[in-house]
């Protein structure tokens, strides 16, 4: 019996976009720690953050999944440049294939309805013979501009440059002065991946949970009034992150860039004492979130 994402993959590749999704839905409740399955899924949908989410996701699943980390590769080039017209994500997540559109498919369907028709075979057709025209001189090449050549070439050997510097900061982590903002520099680095409190000088840290936590055990504990938190985790995204009291009120924060693509994570403002939760939801409308969490005391 095919599989749900092998029934995705031929859909897709037909340009029948609806019906794969349908089929790679059905393929995450049948394999959803198979990283293929969110790499074709982020293939198929128009919502960058979704393909995002998606990428990361597949991963998280497999760290050396290359038609991933070029997926997001292309989607951090496009906020330097501009993708070319009809350039797409799949056609950086390779080699999971460049899709069909559904013009292309149905085209390929007319013209197997042709195959079945038996060829029409070939009518005598009476030839009258034609004076033969006298030979026209062949007009010469019009004259090439060298600088003009070296123009073209010196142009499209910058934009392939810039475009290698782009995918190697975003590959390979490598910091260009022009194009990055300048990070805070850590005195010490947090000993894994993961949440940490900076409570003088050293890392506590803060587990996650799927739900608001009932008890204080194994949340950390500060007299620091505005606590810095440093977030060492690739998957977890700043832009979706919250920072709520205990009453669930929001606090307003901010995120900076940090090396080695950690964040630092600090609210705007003195916090009271009592506990506070680091949260993040995928989106607006999903009830699950995860959360992480401190207290501040007196």
């Amino acid at each position: 019996m095919t599989s749900s994402l092998q029934q995705g993959i031929d859909a897709a590749k037909s340009g029948l976009m609806e019906q794969a999704l349908v089929h790679l839905k059905d393929a995450i409740v049948e394999e959803p720690e198979n990283a293929n399955v969110w790499v074709w899924l982020s293939a198929i949908i128009e919502d960058e953050e979704k393909q995002v989410i998606f990428l990361k996701k597949a991963l998280e699943i497999d760290p050396a999944n290359r038609p991933a980390q070029r997926g997001l590769a292309f989607i951090e080039r496009k906020k330097y440049i501009p993708p070319k017209p009809g350039e797409k994500l799949s056609d950086y997540t390779k080699p999971i294939g460049v899709f069909k559109t559904p013009s292309q498919a149905a085209a390929n369907v007319a013209a197997s309805a042709h195959a079945d028709r038996p060829a029409p075979q070939p009518q005598p057709v009476a030839v009258s013979p034609q004076p033969v025209a006298a030979s026209q001189p062949v007009p010469a090449p019009a004259a090439r501009h060298p600088w003009l050549d070296i123009l073209l070439y010196g142009l499209t050997l910058t934009v392939f440059i810039i475009i290698g510097i782009l995918i190697g900061t975003t590959l390979l982590n490598v910091e260009i002065p022009f194009l990055t903002r300048p990070t805070p520099v850590l005195s010490t680095q947090p000993p894994s991946s993961g949440v940490f409190a900076l409570n003088e000088g050293l890392y506590a840290e803060m587990k996650f949970y799927e739900m608001l936590p009932e008890t204080e055990e194994g949340i950390p504990q500060l007299n620091n009034r505005q606590p810095s938190v440093v977030i060492n985790d690739l998957y977890i995204i700043p832009e979706k992150l919250q920072l709520m009291n205990e009453n669930g009120e929001p606090i307003p924060f901010t995120t900076t860039p940090a090396e080695n693509n950690m964040y630092l994570f600090e609210p705007a403002q003195e916090l009271m004492p009592g506990r506070y939760c680091i949260v993040q939801k995928f989106s607006p409308e999903d009830t699950k979130a995860l959360y992480w969490c401190l207290k501040v005391i007196d």
